[in-house]
């Protein structure tokens, strides 16, 4: 009874040490990310490899990029249905917030294009040139 006890005890540490940590991380950050336009949607430049992780390294909020998630677990791609899935690549359509075209080129300090220009006024090196990401 005693070593069965013991046993069992010795088991529920090793779950604990080894399966707890990563229920606690929640999802895993992915290394990279591909963005590229909804389906349907023709590109007329490549799509680009985001440097995921890397960004997770700089110490960036998550919530920065995704600003309508309430949590970590619930995050999800920009292109989704209520997010940036207007795609309208007319001049004024690229100009509204909701558009796929603005999460990433728009004015708002959100969209990856505007964070680079206010970390190049800062005195850094990040790429502002449409062929730095669009390779």
């Amino acid at each position: 009874m005693k070593k069965s006890l013991m046993i069992c005890l010795m088991v529920a540490a090793l779950v604990c040490v080894f399966a707890l940590p990563a229920v606690i991380a929640g999802a895993a950050v992915p290394e990279t990310v591909t963005m590229k336009a909804p389906d349907g949607v023709e590109m007329t430049r490549t799509e680009v490899v985001f440097p995921h992780k890397a960004h997770e390294g700089l110490g960036i909020d998550c919530f920065v990029c995704h600003h309508t998630n309430d949590s970590k677990d619930s995050i999800t791609g920009c292109s989704v249905d209520g997010c940036h899935s207007v795609v309208d690549l007319s001049k004024d359509g690229k100009k509204d917030p909701t558009g796929f075209y603005a999460a990433f080129h728009g004015k708002s300090d959100a969209s990856c294009l505007q964070c680079h220009k206010n970390e190049k006024k800062a005195g850094k090196n990040p790429p502002v040139a449409c062929k730095d990401c669009h390779k």
